[in-house]
């Protein structure tokens, strides 16, 4: 295993390339410049409308610009499969604007890897706009059994994760961006987990990794993060973690304070200590 600068990824023509898709960025900006387009020429549902509805499509493409424009950068990778292993790209493509000198990537030689397998795990999470119900996520993820010590890369993901946002200029001033998506997670005692949500699918990479490495059946799994009132507390504070870890922040918080009450500051303040490692 070696930790390394996404700069210093060794490429060449052979490589297996897994990033989040430009074809469907380019097919969302289409659908929605065309539905203006037709909106104002058809005048529906009526002449002015038609240029409200429009001006507000428009306006929400450019407050998801980054989502956009991020997928066609040299950044947007996850997975980089090469002839002697795999090259993991740890820092979501959407924080591309962190600094170009931290270690972000992990080559893991093939022999480094028991086995692989896909997981389709049913996700329930509270949902914050909406008391007493949740939201159900259909999530896929690609395991690895590591045959190592993982402690290094264990470490350098929770570095990644603790990294604060990096300021940036606009027109307007500057301002503090930070995209809470953690592609790749270390779970005890040896598991790795990379949420799979690039393309070509997870099929297609565990039949490119199989001649390689050993191809373990799938596994249907079903979390449920919204119903924790139950639990004692030590497994409250372990599921509020996990919910921080996988990026959904606002229902951690938003489940904090259903189970300890506070505003909405107090609630915040514990989920980030909690990712800090301190014991609220």
């Amino acid at each position: 295993m070696q930790l390394m600068r996404a700069t210093e990824v060794p490429t060449t023509s052979r490589d297996l390339l897994f990033r989040a898709s430009r074809w469907h960025a380019a097919l969302l900006v289409f659908v929605c410049l065309a539905a203006c387009v037709a909106m104002i020429f058809y005048h529906w549902p009526r002449p002015r409308p038609a240029y409200y509805i429009s001006a507000a499509i428009i306006l929400l493409l450019l407050l998801m610009r980054r989502f956009i424009t991020a997928r066609f950068h040299a950044s947007n990778w996850l997975v980089r499969m090469g002839d002697e292993g795999l090259f993991l790209h740890y820092r979501s493509y959407l924080n591309e604007h962190l600094s170009a000198d931290d270690p972000t990537v992990v080559f893991l030689p093939f022999h480094d890897i028991r086995s692989a397998r896909l997981v389709r795990e049913k996700v329930e999470t509270p949902d914050p706009s909406r008391h007493n119900t949740a939201e159900t996520q259909i999530l896929h993820w690609v395991e690895f059994d590591l045959a190592i010590d993982p402690a290094p890369l264990a470490a350098a993901l929770d570095t990644e994760r603790s990294r604060p946002a990096a300021m940036e200029k606009h027109w307007h001033g500057e301002s503090s961006t930070l995209y809470l998506d953690y592609p790749v997670l270390m779970q005890p005692p040896s598991i790795l987990r990379v949420k799979w949500q690039v393309v070509p699918r997870a099929s297609v990479f565990l039949d490119a990794l199989r001649p390689r490495v050993e191809i373990a059946p799938m596994v249907a799994l079903t979390e449920d993060f919204s119903h924790l009132q139950g639990l004692n507390r030590e497994e409250q504070l372990k599921r509020l973690r996990q919910l921080d870890q996988r990026g959904q922040t606002i229902a951690a918080v938003y489940m904090a304070r259903r189970l300890y009450g506070g505003d909405l500051a107090d609630a915040t303040k514990f989920v980030e200590e909690l990712r800090e490692g301190v014991h609220p």
